[in-house]
């Protein structure tokens, strides 16, 4: 046992008496008579120092120190024997690890701070560690800092640990501190990078800083608060000049945030330029001014952004008005590269994409781009053609289409079947160069030629010294940790660090890793990441098949239709959330799940349930048996499932009986079109991964092939 005379001061941190058993302490508080336990089980009192007499009153604090003495033993007592027992399993450990967290959350830090010392050991007890620096930042030195950063240095706790540290520095002024600190992990944001402005400028350092500021304020956005007072040092050394508020002026009326444009134009002192803003609030408020021709000259500063902002805004309920004064002034203005592309196929797809099919639209679109310099605009051009089923116009825009975008498979196949149907007792669709791909035009064509569909599978040899390896790294150790705590976004983030120091074949054998975890998207963003599409064995999870086959075909929609729209939907993620709400590994709207569940009596009480697997799958396949009684096609109910049945209703209304593989190739929606491409190609690839054989669609869906059509 230690006795130890007090602090120097009263406010002195506790974390000094670390420094004497060179150990993390624990703190007790009792009155003025402090209690630490050292991991090595030495007591520790510390007792407030007379100031007076410079002694320790210890009759003063004999009922205090009986007190302590009695709690502190049996606290020894309890750890002591928690010491010798047995070792903690890594499932205890991980639900220790759980419970310091939760207390560390309800501010019960005496609580998290004795779960905290029993799992030194654990891959994630440097979580934890960093929560009591971070709650103790005023407290910590700088050497412990130091310590932590050094040990962790290639992870993402060093800089958390760094940003602590430097807003604490920042805080309290500390200035010299800063910059010394900060250069030992420089951080990159816009928020550090001006304290760290901030430091020079009161270090002594301004000249130095001042040449920095211009790149951080001249931007279209706001800047962090931290930024503020920098800026305000820079415009007293007169700053910023007219052309450079000018440029920040028209960079934030790109971005749409147009506070910051009159906040920069106050800074604008030159006549020409003040015009040349002014002139754009006032079309920006009467926005027809932009079709007279005379609003704007070829003189005018930033003529080009006022017209691709007046013409993109008018193209909303003008269309025709717009696009005509597009037409007139692409020619007259020096637009930027991305503004053509833009407005080119801003109006190619208003066109091409109307609700109702518009027989005028073709013409439109090759006025709008007559050279095929956009690939989308050439792509929907020939699906206008599709629609109208024109199959020499089809065969003659996929002949003017560039070079790169007609050998896809997706033209190539296109450019056969327009072919054939063209001259049908004369020519034979010719699909040999696409049928051995593995996609969803190659898959069409293998099925219409009756050859077997092609898997292509590959499983790249990973050496198993480099998986055990990798496997005893700390960082993957972390992470598997925190995807079995579900913190996948922290394994997220150690995955970043740890990737930029991994070769492709590390990094693919880190995929086969996680996928063995049950971390499933991970593992297909990796191969997406490296390119590497044949893993399927990554890419196309099969753990909860069981229940998909059970549930998909209790329903009537069989047992691969469900897995492909959670492969797409979800990329396989139990935990999956989307921005808009939908939840799950089929990604239901806990609206359409209430309504769902309540007409076929199927158990939900909360949106919560949708992340248990049993409850969300048995939802979503009795939501896709539901579009599949109403719309009777496979492709239908699909695309209802994604953009909602309202709106299959309003596109098969509008485009007419079509054959099925043109309906699905002109749907509007650019991700509706590949999201029922890709369930229709999941769809096949699980069938085949499952050995059993594979069609693309239904005997009575094959008939309705463009090909088969009379």
């Amino acid at each position: 046992m230690l006795f130890v005379n007090g602090f120097r001061r009263a406010t002195s941190p506790p974390v000094a008496i670390a420094s004497i058993t060179n150990n993390p302490v624990r703190q007790g508080r009792l009155g003025l008579v402090r209690c630490f336990l050292g991991i090595d089980n030495s007591l520790i009192l510390v007792l407030p120092i007379n100031h007076m007499t410079g002694h320790v009153n210890l009759k003063h604090h004999s009922s205090f120190i009986s007190q302590v003495l009695i709690s502190a033993l049996f606290a020894v007592f309890i750890l002591s024997s928690t010491t010798y027992a047995a070792p903690l399993t890594t499932d205890q450990q991980r639900s220790i690890y759980t419970q310091a967290q939760q207390a560390f959350a309800n501010k019960k830090y005496l609580q998290a701070d004795k779960l905290t010392a029993t799992i030194r050991n654990y891959p994630l007890y440097p979580y934890l560690q960093l929560l009591q620096i971070q709650r103790d930042i005023n407290k910590i030195s700088q050497q412990q800092i130091h310590q932590f950063i050094a040990n962790y240095a290639e992870t993402p706790l060093a800089t958390k640990a760094q940003a602590s540290y430097l807003q604490k520095l920042a805080n309290h002024r500390q200035w010299t501190l800063f910059l010394a600190n900060y250069q030992r992990l420089p951080l990159t944001s816009t928020y550090y990078k001006c304290y760290r402005l901030q430091a020079m400028i009161n270090t002594g350092k301004g000249k130095a800083a001042l040449k920095e500021v211009a790149t951080l304020w001249n931007v279209g956005s706001s800047q962090p608060n931290p930024c503020n007072p920098v800026f305000s040092y820079w415009m007293k050394h007169n700053n910023p000049s007219s052309d450079l508020a000018f440029e920040r002026s028209w960079k934030a009326i790109n971005q749409k945030n147009y506070k910051i444009a009159k906040f920069a134009q106050k800074h604008v002192t030159k006549k020409s330029q003040t015009s040349a803003l002014n002139l754009f609030w006032k079309v920006q408020k009467d926005i027809n001014l932009i079709t007279k021709k005379n609003t704007l000259t070829k003189t005018t500063p930033h003529n080009a952004d006022i017209a691709a902002y007046a013409i993109r805004k008018l193209g909303v309920k003008q269309t025709d008005l717009a696009l005509k004064t597009w037409l007139r002034d692409r020619t007259r203005f020096k637009f930027s590269s991305q503004q053509r592309t833009y407005l080119n196929t801003y109006f190619g797809n208003k066109y091409a994409k109307s609700t109702f099919y518009n027989p005028a639209a073709l013409g439109i679109l090759q006025k709008i781009d007559p050279q095929y310099k956009y690939d989308e605009i050439s792509e929907w051009k020939t699906r206008l053609a599709l629609i109208s089923q024109d199959w020499s116009m089809v065969v003659n825009l996929i002949g003017n289409m560039p070079t790169k975008l007609k050998e896809k498979n997706r033209w190539i196949y296109w450019l056969e079947t327009a072919k054939q149907r063209n001259n049908p007792k004369k020519y034979t669709a010719k699909f040999q160069s696409i049928i051995s791909d593995r996609d969803f035009y190659s898959f069409i064509a293998a099925d219409l030629n009756g050859t077997p569909l092609q898997l292509n599978a590959n499983k790249t040899t990973i050496p198993q010294k480099i998986t055990s390896k990798l496997l005893q790294t700390p960082s993957v150790k972390r992470m598997a940790e925190l995807v079995k705590t579900g913190d996948t976004g922290k394994a997220y983030q150690e995955w970043k660090t740890l990737s930029k120091q991994l070769s492709d074949q590390q990094k693919l054998a880190i995929a086969y890793i996680v996928a063995d975890w049950g971390w499933y998207i991970q593992g297909i963003r990796i191969a997406a990441q490296l390119k590497t599409w044949n893993e399927l064995e990554i890419r196309f999870p099969r753990s909860q098949n069981k229940l998909f086959a059970e549930l998909g075909t209790a329903k009537g929609i069989g047992s691969t239709w469900p897995v492909a729209i959670a492969r797409q939907e979800s990329a396989y993620n139990q935990y999956a959330r989307s921005p808009a709400g939908a939840r799950g590994f089929m990604q239901l709207m806990p609206a359409t799940a209430k309504q769902t569940a309540k007409k076929y009596k199927i158990k939900y009480s909360h949106k919560d349930d949708l992340y248990d697997p049993r409850t969300n799958i048995s939802l979503g396949t009795a939501y896709i048996s539901e579009m599949m009684k109403r719309f009777d096609n496979k492709a239908y109910s699909t695309a209802a499932y994604n953009a909602g049945p309202h709106r299959v209703d309003r596109w098969l209304k509008s485009r007419g009986n079509l054959p099925l593989d043109i309906w699905i190739e002109t749907i509007p929606f650019n991700e509706t079109r590949k999201y029922v491409q890709n369930v229709l190609t999941y769809s096949a690839i699980y069938d085949l991964l499952a050995g059993r054989k594979a069609r693309m669609f239904s005997a009575k869906d094959r008939r309705n092939l463009t090909v088969n059509k009379s």
